[in-house]
């Protein structure tokens, strides 16, 4: 007997209707106020933003004091990614940095954007519910409700692919120079005497030299407390071991600061999500559209992939440059004047005072002999573009600092007029002025550049410096051409195969191949509506996938009807007979179906687990294709079959 089941029916419906939605084209107009611009651990912390009015001026402002930052964020993490959200979203309303708007921050922890322009504080009201920071749907519904729409691959779209390696042992090296050079200073702000740090050869470590000032050595309690300072600040230091003492005399103790693993992989991590922020701002800054830039998981992997990019020369610049920008003071000529350097005659490096380095123009190779202290960094550049400089003719590129940079700035050129001030931009020196008066603005780079060559550096400085060095491990162009051949080759096949399974069902199954068919489509809608909702993207394997699931669909259908068919011959007809047949079809096959499937299910679990690119992609599809598969064929038919014949009195039935 037929047990209509309201929840069964209930609970097909939802899931059909929940695949439909991610599978509907629907604008970003729709969904942009439902979940919001901000990212969601930001809706669910920050305080809402509100519009300031202080000093005749417009801003939007949050307080970001007493956030509950979650694992692994912080203040600055929360200023940057608020940047780039406000960066993109401004820009489609027609506001540009600099010139409309500027970003700001106080010693309160207050983030602030402060409006420039009449077009921006016209009405800011207006602006700010634009911008739909935050989603109107309650965080537990968008779980439920898609907020991804089905993307095609890149094979099948056209474009550039890029996997990048992060190189982590650059880092650690990085990491440790990075300390080697802060820490003297920050010892001594806190009136500690750091004769010197040194780095351990073929260890992870430093040795740091503390001196005791001579007014201190007779005197063993204020020693005592001069050294227990200096390890509390030691010890402050991220990412290292507590400090070990290895040596102690009465001059001088020698500590040394040991990086942790854990140190290691936090940093890792850290540099990783700093070149997927910055990646994401050069590519955003250079206008290509629908980008996916994301970790390759569990590896220092990254992946790029360039919709509608017709080469790579383009994207492989974006990525090449680490854009890293430095100031340094030029040394002075040991034979008198403020420039030592020139074309020929390069000192060997043995002969050239410590604290120094020699570098070379990126155009004509001149030498220079450069202070290795970094003065100012490009840590502190808000904006960049292209101008002119003394005549129109001359492209140099400027650049504008926040309230820290700017201070800076003034200070080294107030300190230093007359000296040369040698800008780098990746190691190389693209200008050495010489520094006639403060300068409390802006700075440019001089140079022989087009606006072209202007306009990249500038992107390349606002975007920010890659923390580590990246390296490129492939990389793939697919024309667009080939892959809407691959589109129109996969969707003759898809229809090839279903037409086939189409006409076997109907002849050899008639009214129950009807049913089969019916449950064929809806698999389809399935598992695209899946491959959108896990944010998987519809690649040539996955196509090749899908049809092969075209033919397990049914596969599990057959073995239904073949019990069914079985269980008629046995007698079982008359009033409620055909309905025993289906229901001992169904119990009977079950075992079988589970089996066969569960095989597969695991094949593609293999496929996924081991496999690169292509094979995943087939592996995703396929193992999305059997749970639907197995949901169509065993819940779907019977009540299909029960709708339609139910408990009425049916003698036989079309199988």
């Amino acid at each position: 007997m037929y047990r209509f089941s309201i929840w069964k029916i209930v609970f097909i419906i939802g899931v059909l209707l929940l695949a439909a939605l991610y599978l509907i084209p629907t604008p970003d107009s729709f969904y942009n106020p439902l979940y919001g611009n901000l990212p969601l651990w930001m809706q669910e912390k920050l305080p809402r933003f509100e519009v300031n009015v202080e000093d005749e001026k417009t801003a939007f402002k949050v307080s970001l004091a007493d956030v509950d930052y979650p694992e692994g964020k912080n203040f600055q993490d929360a200023t940057q990614e608020l940047q780039d959200v406000f960066r993109v979203h401004l820009r489609k309303l027609g506001l540009e940095e600099t010139t409309d708007y500027q970003f700001d921050t106080s010693e309160a922890r207050d983030f602030y954007v402060q409006l420039n322009s009449e077009k921006a504080i016209q009405n800011p009201k207006a602006t700010l519910e634009e911008l739909h920071l935050y989603g109107s749907l309650p965080i537990l519904l968008r779980q439920v409700i898609p907020a991804n729409r089905l993307k095609l691959g890149l094979d099948l779209r056209g474009g550039v692919h890029l996997v990048l390696e992060v190189d982590l042992e650059t880092s650690k090296s990085e990491l440790l120079r990075e300390n080697r050079l802060s820490i003297p200073d920050r010892l001594r702000t806190e009136e500690i005497l750091c004769r010197e740090v040194q780095q351990v050869d073929g260890q992870d470590a430093l040795n740091v030299f503390v001196g005791i000032p001579s007014r201190l050595r007779a005197n063993a309690a204020e020693k005592q407390k001069y050294l227990e300072k200096a390890e509390e600040l030691l010890n402050e230091l991220e990412f290292f071991e507590n400090v070990q003492t290895l040596a102690a005399t009465d001059t001088q103790t020698t500590y040394q600061l040991r990086l942790s693993e854990s140190g290691i992989q936090k940093y890792s991590d850290q540099a990783i999500q700093q070149v997927l922020i910055v990646l994401r701002n050069r590519v955003d800054a250079f206008g290509v559209s629908e980008p996916s830039i994301r970790q390759e998981a569990n590896k220092p992997r990254i992946i790029v992939e360039l919709p509608g990019a017709k080469d790579s020369s383009k994207p492989l610049e974006i990525v090449k440059d680490m854009g890293r920008l430095a100031f340094k003071l030029v040394e002075k000529s040991p034979n008198g004047g403020n420039l030592w350097g020139g074309s020929a005659n390069i000192p060997p490096p043995d002969t050239i005072p410590d604290g120094t380095e020699i570098r070379y123009h990126y155009e004509t190779g001149d030498w220079y002999v450069l202070q290795s202290p970094v003065l100012l960094s490009g840590d502190s550049i808000v904006n960049a573009g292209p101008s002119t400089g003394r005549t129109s003719f001359d492209i140099v590129v400027s650049m504008s600092f926040d309230s820290s940079g700017r201070s800076t700035f003034a200070k080294i050129t107030g300190d230093n007029i007359g000296r040369h001030l040698a800008i780098l931009l990746d190691g190389k020196v693209q200008s050495a002025p010489v520094i006639n008066d403060q300068i409390l603005g802006n700075a440019i780079i001089e140079g022989n550049f087009s606006f072209e060559e202007a306009n990249y550096l500038a992107n390349i400085l606002k975007a920010g410096a890659f923390p580590v060095g990246v390296q490129i491990a492939e990389e793939r162009t697919v024309g667009p051409t080939l892959g809407q051949e691959s589109i129109d080759d996969g969707i003759l096949a898809a229809l090839i195969g279903m037409s086939g399974v189409v006409v076997f069902m109907l002849v050899y199954y008639r009214l129950s191949g009807a049913i089969a068919i019916i449950a064929l489509v809806l698999n389809m809608v399935i598992i695209l509506g899946a491959l959108a909702g896990f944010g998987a993207a519809l690649t040539l394997p996955g196509i090749a996938g899908l049809v092969l699931t075209i033919g397990m669909s049914v596969d599990a259908n057959v073995l239904i009807f073949e019990r069914i068919r079985e269980e008629l011959r046995s007698g079982s007809t008359g009033t409620g007979g055909v309905w025993r047949a289906i229901e001992s079809g169904y119990q009977r096959a079950f075992i079988t179906i589970l089996d066969a499937n569960l095989t597969t299910l695991f094949t593609a679990l293999v496929l996924y687990q081991f496999g690169t690119g292509p094979i995943k992609g087939f592996a995703v599809t396929l193992g999305i294709g059997i749970l639907a598969s197995m949901f169509t064929a065993i819940i779907v038919t019977r009540e299909l079959y029960g709708l339609t014949i139910g408990n009425r009195d049916v003698e036989k039935l079309s199988i």
